[in-house]
This record gives structure tokens, sequence and C-alpha cells, in this order.
């Protein structure tokens, strides 16, 4: 019996050695990636507006800040971008050999690499030049940072570029002079999620204007949207595109401005003020939106409303069963009174 223990002894050894190289392996590979994806920065501001003239320059400053416990270096790449149609008019950057009509690659002179000790912060300045022969209107692009590990010699790793680290500061230049001026506010609408539509059997969550920008730069829209009931009432009333700065519409392209349909009302509860916000949509029927949007200096209006209705699925059941109970009593009148027609011909 000692002896067989003897044997049996020695592989229990030999599966606990490989269990803790297998361990400390995977230990590795997962410190390993931590280290190369853990690699980032962070940027602001992360849009700036210039306006400059023909021939003229500006200065644009970026702090960037490195994020990690490593030496990086910084690289700026510059993209172009433009407004993506299957995503409310959000910037979506183009891919390489891609170019913009509206691109300020030409314009940015002077980015350079910057290498970044851990938690560094750096102010990048660079120029932007605007060619003497510039056409009126907007330009845009995007700052990409991407953050790259460096060796003992503090020189970048270019194959270890975290993916996961590109950030963007986005420069919108307008070039002043003739610029031409063409807004359309297409049309508001209600939506549950982003499903837009005119009747609902759940309470519209959202309001959506859409705008479009056919000018030669860019606008920013402003206005209110309110809600009413069928009765004329007024539920909710707030500001279009009420950011700081405001949202941008780039030339030639189409932007959903998209808000919670929500009414937040401010109630003391043993001496404490909370917020409660609420959906104002409470009873089935017919609702409207209506947009007063403006641009500019707002010297023009434009004026849209669209109606919807709230048809809830009890609502519905209980009119299927009111109209088969209508129909099972007309069948059962009918038939009562055929039956006592033919007794009395009889």
């Amino acid at each position: 019996m000692q002896s067989v223990i003897q044997k049996v002894k020695p592989l229990y050894v030999a599966i606990a050695v490989v269990a803790a190289l297998l361990a400390m392996t995977v230990m590795a590979v997962h410190a390993q990636e931590e280290a190369q994806g853990g690699s980032g920065v962070s940027i602001s501001p992360t849009r700036t507006e210039l306006s400059t003239l023909p021939g003229a320059s500006d200065e644009v400053t970026i702090t960037v800040r490195n994020v990690t416990n490593s030496d990086i270096i910084a690289r700026p790449l510059l993209n172009d971008f433009e407004a993506d149609e299957n995503n409310g008019g959000a910037p979506k950057l183009l891919g390489p050999g891609e170019e913009s009509a509206q691109s300020i690659a030409s314009f940015v002179k002077g980015l350079e690499d910057v290498p970044l000790a851990p938690n560094e912060s750096k102010d990048i300045t660079f120029t932007i030049e605007v060619p003497q022969a510039a056409f009126p209107g907007g330009y845009f692009g995007a700052i990409r940072f991407q953050a790259v590990p460096t060796n003992e010699l503090g020189e970048a790793q270019n194959g270890q570029i975290s993916l996961t680290a590109s950030v963007a500061s986005l420069v919108l230049v307008e070039v002043p002079g003739d610029i031409r001026q063409d807004v359309q506010i297409d049309y508001v609408s209600a939506s549950v999620g982003d499903n837009e539509g005119t009747i609902f059997t759940s309470k519209p969550d959202f309001s959506v204007v859409s705008v479009t920008n056919n000018g030669d730069s860019f606008i920013k829209p402003f206005g209110t949207v309110k809600l009413s009931n069928f009765s004329g009432d007024t539920l909710l009333s707030y500001e279009l595109n009420d950011l700081q700065p405001r949202g941008n519409v780039l030339p030639e392209s189409t932007r959903l401005f998209k808000d919670q349909i929500l009414v937040t009302e401010k109630r003391t509860l043993n001496g404490e003020e909370t917020e409660e916000q609420f959906n104002p949509i409470k009873w089935p029927g017919r609702y409207t939106l209506t947009a007063d949007v403006s641009y500019g200096s707002g010297g023009e209006v434009f004026t849209v409303s669209s109606t919807f209705w709230y048809v809830p699925s009890w609502l519905i059941i209980v009119l299927i069963v009111l109209l088969l109970g209508l129909i099972g009593l007309g069948f059962f009148l009918y038939n009562k009174y055929t039956t006592r027609s033919t007794k009395r011909r009889r």
C-alpha cells in the first residue's frame, strides 16, 4: 500500500507544478494586455471654433494629458469627417484616402509628437493658416491623438499603438465673406427610442427636430419646442439645442436634435428640495408637437408642427373586446328576431 502511495504522490506534485505554471502564464499575458491596452490620453477642449480671414492665421491650443502610469508619445493625426446620416448627423471620421471638400488639412501647421510622462499634461499649440485664395464658408477637421508606448530610450514602439486611446478634438474654421445661407427645418416628430411615428402603443419618450443646412458654413439652430394635448394645453416646453456652446449643423448636411420628453418638478420633502422627472403624456389621445426654430441673429423663425396619437395596448384590447361583444350581441338579437318571426308565421 505504501509503495502505491509513493508512486501516486509524484503524479500529484507534477499536476500541481503544471497548474502553477499555467496560472503564472495567464497572469503574465493578462498583465501584458493591460500594459499595452492601458496607454491612453485625455484632451481638452473637444471643440474649437475660429473665424479667420483669407491670408490670416490663428493659433489653436489643446491640452493633452497622459492618463496612464507609463511613458507615452502623444501622436497627432489629422482626419476629415462628415455628418453621419445614419446617426442623426453626428460627426463621422473618414477613412484613409477619403477627403472632404471642406477639409482643413492644408490649413494646419506645426503638429508634432509630444512625449508625456505618467499623468503629465502639456499644451500643444499649432497654427491654422487660411490660404489667400480660400473661398468664404466653413472648413473643418478632427485632430486625433494616439497614445504610443515608448521603450527605455524614449522611442515610440510603433507596433504597439493602443487602439482604445484615440481621442479627437474638432476644429471648425469659418472664412468670412459672401457666405450663402440656406436653412430648412424638415420636421418635428415624436419617437419611442429611435422609432419615429404618428401612432404609438407606448408613451413616446423623445421629440426629434430635423434641420438641414444647404448653405456654405455652419449654423447653430435654436428655438422652442412645445408639446400640447388635444385641448391645446401646453404639457412641456423646452429650448432647442440648449448647450454651451450650441451644437452646429455642418454645411450640406442634416442633423437631428433629439430631446427627452420629460418634465422636471422641484418638490420639498421634510425640508429637503428634490427633483422629480416624469413623462407628461398620461392619457390616450391626440398630441401636438410644435417647433419654432431660428438661427444666426434670429431674424427669421421657422415653425413646424406634427400630431401623433397615443393609443396604449390595453385600450386596444378593451376596444376589441367591446367590438366583439357588440358583434355577438347583434348576432344574438338577429337570431332571436328571426326565430320569433318564424314562429308567428306558423
